[in-house]
């Protein structure tokens, strides 16, 4: 009896030691790190789409850069990849709703972005009108409606000149600054982009009028190909205006050598036969 006494006595204190010192030294479980927000950036600026943030999965980053290059991404380097998926993120609702707001980007003129921080989303840009304004904030309701505080910073911009003011000063810029191309080229000089730039400033302000670009060429060479060379001259200049974001409605035209500027027959008057020339020729339907 008093054998089981002490052996009872034993494996009680046995276990009240277990108790009171076993998790002094066994490892402790890490309390579970708190999840890091999703964000997401993209600024369209002169024709080129940058996006960062952090995403949680692969999935919602090839989305948003698949949708992005068909948008945005006709010509190559035009998008700027710097997404990054981090296991440590959270899961974000309105990650998969990012690809149907993108094309909201290229409806604002000058430097557009849309900043989503986990909480709220910021839109910054400028657009055509209120009007415009209007479709655009309901064209954002798939986001809003997954919790994120809208914070809107698009300005509306004044209306845009009337045609013939318009065309006055295409017309203005082009006689100070022509477009012009070496001989049986297509390619344009350093200054001729310049030009470019200056005339893209302008169209963002009239993005509904169509607009006919002109190409011409010297009269050397043969009618047919002198036409093909200068409409080619025109698409380039087409191109140029399309991937820096303008929604006009271009018309490529060649004219080839049917219409001198000069009759004279020195270097520098050839060359101001090869040139572009700019014709509004009204407002669309857009």
């Amino acid at each position: 009896m008093m054998r089981r006494a002490i052996i009872g006595a034993g494996a009680v204190a046995l276990a009240l030691l277990a108790v009171v010192c076993v998790p002094r030294h066994l490892p402790t479980t890490p309390a579970s790190m708190p999840l890091t927000p999703a964000s997401f950036h993209a600024r369209l600026e002169q024709g080129t789409l940058t996006l960062r943030g952090t995403l949680p999965s692969e999935t919602s980053k090839t989305a948003i850069l698949q949708r992005a290059q068909e948008l945005y991404g006709a010509t190559p380097g035009r998008i700027v990849d710097e997404l990054a998926v981090d296991p440590r993120v959270g899961p974000a609702a309105w990650a998969g709703d990012v690809p149907k707001i993108l094309p909201i980007l290229g409806h604002m003129t000058e430097r557009a972005s849309i900043i989503i921080d986990g909480r709220t989303i910021v839109l910054s840009g400028q657009i055509n009108n209120n009007r415009a304004k209007a479709s655009l904030l309901r064209d954002i309701a798939p986001l809003t409606q997954t919790g994120l505080e809208l914070e809107d910073h698009i300005l509306a911009a004044p209306l845009p000149p009337p045609t013939s003011t318009l065309q006055k000063k295409l017309n203005e810029i082009l006689s100070h600054a022509s477009i012009e191309f070496e001989s049986n080229t297509t390619t344009m000089p350093p200054r001729a982009r310049a030009t470019l730039d200056q005339l893209i400033a302008l169209l963002r302000r009239a993005p509904h009028t169509a607009i006919e670009i002109g190409g011409h060429t010297d009269k050397y060479g043969e009618p047919c190909y002198n036409l093909q060379l200068s409409r080619r001259r025109a698409e380039v200049v087409r191109d140029y205006f399309i991937s820096h974001g303008l929604t006009n409605q271009f018309t490529a035209v060649g004219y080839g050598a049917s219409r001198p500027l000069s009759v004279a027959q020195t270097r520098t008057g050839l060359q101001r036969d090869r040139r572009i020339e700019l014709r509004v020729k009204g407002v669309g339907d857009l």
